[in-house]
C-alpha cells in the first residue's frame, strides 16, 4: 500500500510540474503575416531617396515586411507614374506614392485611394483638400526659414534667383510661397526659373547672363545640379561672389555643404517619412484609423554643424 500511495503521489508531481512547465514555456509561434508594400518615388532612385529608404528597410524588418522601390524610367512623368500606380495597387497591400504633379495626379489619386488597396502619399501631396495620409515637413515654414538663412548672411538689397524646378510638386511651390512671403519684406530682388533645363551647364548660362548674388535651389536634384553650374560659373567668371542655398539632403549634397560650396540646406527627416510610411500603411492595412503627419522634423545646418548630434543623426541616419 506505500508503495502505491507513493507512486500516486509520483505521479501526482509530474503532472503538476509537466503543466507548470507548459504555463512558463512561450507559447508557440503563430503563422506570421507578411504584407507587400510598395513605395513610389518622384523623380528617378537615385541617391536623394537613400535616407528615406533606410528608413523604410529598417520599419520593414521590424513589421515583417517586404518593400519594393519602384521609379518611373522618365522620372518626371504623371502619364508613367499613373501607370506605376495602378499597377502597384494591383500586386500590393498597400502603395506610398510621392506624387510627381499635384495637379495631374491628383483626379487619378482620389480615385485610386477608394480602392481596398491602401494608399499613402509622402514627402509631397496633391492640390486641394483631401482624406489620403500625408507625411512631409511643413515645406511653406522651411522656406520661411530659408528666406531668413540668407538675410542673416546679409542678403537685404541682393538680385537673388529662386531656381524651382516646373512648379507642378506640392513640396517645391509650398516652399517657394514660404520662401518669397519672407523676401517680400525685404529689399531684395528676386527672380523665379520655373521653365527650361536644368543642367549645370544652362544653370550657369543663366547665372552669367543675370549675375545674381545669391541663388537657391528648391528640389535635390536641381540643388545638385546648381553646385555644378556655380563651379562652373566661378571658374569662368573669377572674382564673381556667389552665395548658393539649397532645400534637399543626398551624398553629393552634403559632400558640396562640407566643401562649403553650399552656404546652407534645409533637410528633412527621411528616414523618418520612410519608417512611419510603412508603419502606418501596415497599420492601414489591418483596418487601423492613420492620420498621417505634415510636421515631420527638418533641420537648416551649415558645413559648421553639420556633424552637431542632432544634425548628424538626421544626415547621416546610419549612425542612429
Amino acid at each position: 500500500m506505500k508503495w502505491k500511495r507513493k507512486f500516486q503521489l509520483a505521479l501526482l508531481i509530474l503532472l503538476i510540474l509537466v503543466c507548470l512547465a507548459r504555463i512558463a514555456s512561450p507559447p508557440r509561434n503563430r503563422e506570421e503575416v507578411s504584407y507587400n508594400i510598395s513605395v513610389i518615388v518622384r523623380g528617378n532612385m537615385d541617391m536623394s531617396w537613400s535616407n528615406l529608404k533606410r528608413g523604410a528597410e529598417d520599419a520593414a524588418a521590424d513589421l515583417n515586411v517586404n518593400v519594393r522601390f519602384v521609379a518611373s524610367l522618365e522620372g518626371n512623368t504623371a502619364e508613367e507614374q499613373l501607370e506605376l500606380l495602378e499597377k502597384e495597387m494591383e500586386g500590393s497591400d498597400a502603395v506610398l506614392i510621392s506624387p510627381v504633379n499635384r495637379i495631374l495626379m491628383k483626379d487619378p489619386i482620389l480615385k485610386l485611394s477608394k480602392n481596398k488597396t491602401p494608399l499613402l502619399m509622402f514627402e509631397s501631396g496633391i492640390s486641394g483638400e483631401n482624406e489620403i495620409p500625408l507625411l512631409c515637413c511643413d515645406n511653406e515654414q522651411m522656406g520661411r526659414d530659408m528666406a531668413q538663412a540668407m538675410i542673416n548672411h546679409g542678403n537685404i538689397r541682393e538680385k537673388i534667383i529662386i531656381f524651382s524646378g516646373n512648379g507642378i510638386c506640392s513640396s517645391v511651390t509650398e516652399r517657394q510661397k514660404g520662401f518669397l512671403s519672407v523676401m517680400e519684406e525685404t529689399d531684395n530682388q528676386c527672380m523665379i526659373v520655373s521653365a527650361g533645363s536644368f543642367q549645370p551647364e544652362a544653370i550657369s548660362e543663366i547665372l552669367t547672363v543675370e549675375e545674381p548674388d545669391a541663388v537657391i535651389a528648391l528640389d535635390d536634384r536641381i540643388v545638385e545640379n546648381l553646385t555644378k553650374a556655380g563651379r562652373i560659373y566661378r571658374q569662368e567668371n573669377t572674382g564673381k561672389k556667389l552665395q548658393i542655398y539649397g532645400i534637399g539632403c543626398s551624398s553629393e549634397i552634403l559632400k558640396s555643404l562640407e566643401n562649403q560650396e553650399l552656404v546652407n540646406i534645409a533637410a528633412q527627416d527621411d528616414y523618418a517619412i520612410g519608417y512611419l510610411g510603412v508603419q502606418e500603411s501596415v497599420a492601414l492595412i489591418q483596418g487601423k484609423e492613420v492620420q498621417g503627419n505634415e510636421d515631420i522634423r527638418y533641420i537648416i545646418t551649415n558645413s559648421s554643424h553639420m556633424y552637431d548630434d542632432v544634425d548628424e543623426r538626421l544626415l547621416f541616419p546610419f549612425v542612429r
